[in-house]
C-alpha cells in the first residue's frame, strides 16, 4: 500500500491584541472615509465576533502608515508569531531533523525573510531547503502543503524519503493594511480579516501518525480572475473582493471537488469532514449549497470565522487544528480542505484521517 505524507503536528499562534467586532468597528469608523451606516451593516453581517491583531489598532493607526512602515512591522511581529507557532509544532530538538521549510504569507515581504531567520533561530540545519510562497492569498497554505508533499517525494535518491521532514508555516498580518476609504470592497475586508500564524509538520516515517495527504488538486476560473485582487500601494496592500465571488465559487465548486475525489473513486457523500476556508458568510453559504453539506459539516468553518475572523492562508490550518482537537475525526475517515483566492482559484486537498 502506498504511504502518504502525514501531518504529525499542528500548532497555531495569535498576537496579543484581542478585539471584539464592536471595538474594531469603532476604531474603523473613527478613521474611515466610508459611511458610518454602511460600515455598521458590513460588520454586523460579517459572522465575526472577535479578532486578533498584530498591532494596537488605535495607536498604530493614529497617523497614516506607509507600506515601508507596515513591512517593518511585519518583519518584527511576523517573526514573533512564526517562532511561536513553529516552536509549538517542533518540540525539543526536532528542528534539527527538518529537511524542508515552506513559509506562506501574502501580507508582507522581507529579505532575508522569515524562512532564514526562523530556520536559524530554531536550530534547523544549514542544509534545510527553504521555499517562500507569497501573494497567493487565502489558498496559499494549501499550495504550501502541495509543494511540501511533492518535495518529500523528490527527496534525494541516495536517501529514503521516509527520512524527510517537511514543515509548513503560514503567517498572516492582515491588520497591517487598514486605510481610510469609501470603497465597499475594501470596507468588506476590514470587517472580516484577522491575524494568525499556524505551522504543521509532515513526515513519511514508518511510525508517523496523523492525517494523510492523499491527493491535491487546483481549479481556476480564469474568466473571473478579476473578482479577487491584492494590490500593493504606497499606503499598504488593498483588497479587491467582488460580490460575484460566491456566485463563481458556487458554480465551480462541485466540479472542482469531483476532480479531487474521482482518482480515488470517492464522491461528496463519502467525505466526513469539510475544512472550508471562511472567506465570509456568503462564501460559506454558497459552498454549503453547492456541495449539499449539513450545518454540522460546516460548523468548524463558522466557528473559526466567529472567533478569529478570516486570517487569510492560515485559516484552513486553524480549522484543521480545531477538528483534530475536537475529537470528532475518527481514524480512516475522509476529509477535504478547500480555500479560495485570486485566479479565481479553488485549491483542495484530500485527507485520510
Amino acid at each position: 500500500m502506498e504511504r502518504y505524507p502525514r501531518i504529525t503536528a499542528l500548532a497555531s499562534a495569535f498576537p496579543p491584541n484581542h478585539y471584539s467586532q464592536e471595538e474594531i468597528l469603532a476604531i474603523v469608523q473613527e478613521r474611515s472615509a466610508g459611511s458610518t451606516h454602511e460600515l455598521a451593516r458590513l460588520f454586523a453581517a460579517s459572522g465575526v465576533a472577535q479578532r486578533q491583531s498584530g498591532v494596537d489598532l488605535a495607536s498604530y493607526y493614529s497617523r497614516p502608515r506607509t507600506t515601508a512602515e507596515r513591512m517593518a512591522t511585519y518583519d518584527a511581529v511576523g517573526y514573533r508569531l512564526g517562532y511561536e507557532a513553529l516552536a509549538a509544532a517542533l518540540p525539543g530538538n526536532s528542528a534539527t531533523a527538518v529537511t524542508d521549510l515552506f513559509v506562506v504569507s501574502c501580507t508582507g515581504y522581507s529579505a532575508p525573510g522569515l524562512d532564514i531567520m526562523l530556520a536559524r533561530d530554531l536550530g534547523m540545519a544549514p542544509t534545510v531547503r527553504r521555499t517562500c510562497i507569497g501573494h497567493m492569498g487565502c489558498f496559499g497554505a494549501l499550495v504550501g502543503l502541495r509543494q511540501a508533499a511533492a518535495a518529500m517525494r523528490a527527496y534525494p535518491r541516495h536517501r529514503t524519503f521516509r527520512q524527510a521532514t517537511a514543515v509548513l508555516l503560514s503567517v498572516e498580518l492582515c491588520s497591517l493594511h487598514f486605510q481610510p476609504t469609501d470603497d465597499l470592497e475594501a470596507l468588506t475586508s476590514f470587517a472580516l480579516f484577522g491575524d494568525a500564524a499556524a505551522a504543521l509538520v509532515l513526515s513519511c516515517a514508518t511510525d508517523a501518525a496523523g492525517p494523510e495527504i492523499v491527493e491535491v488538486a487546483s481549479m481556476a476560473d480564469f474568466a473571473a480572475a478579476d473578482q479577487m485582487s491584492w494590490t500593493i500601494t504606497d499606503q499598504g496592500f488593498v483588497m479587491g473582493l467582488s460580490p460575484r465571488v460566491p456566485v463563481t465559487l458556487r458554480r465551480n465548486a462541485r466540479a472542482a471537488v469531483a476532480s479531487l475525489l474521482a482518482p480515488h473513486n470517492l464522491h461528496v457523500s463519502d467525505i466526513d469532514h469539510w475544512i472550508i476556508h471562511p472567506g465570509g458568510p456568503s462564501i460559506l453559504e454558497a459552498m454549503q449549497r453547492s456541495l449539499e453539506l449539513s450545518a454540522t459539516q460546516m460548523e468548524l468553518s463558522w466557528q473559526v470565522l466567529r472567533d478569529h475572523g478570516n486570517c487569510s492562508s492560515a485559516t484552513v490550518l486553524l480549522i484543521m487544528e480545531e477538528l483534530l482537537r475536537s475529537g470528532q475525526a475518527q481514524s480512516g475517515e475522509w476529509g477535504v480542505m478547500m480555500a479560495f483566492g485570486p485566479g479565481l482559484t479553488l485549491e483542495m486537498c484530500l485527507l485520510r484521517l
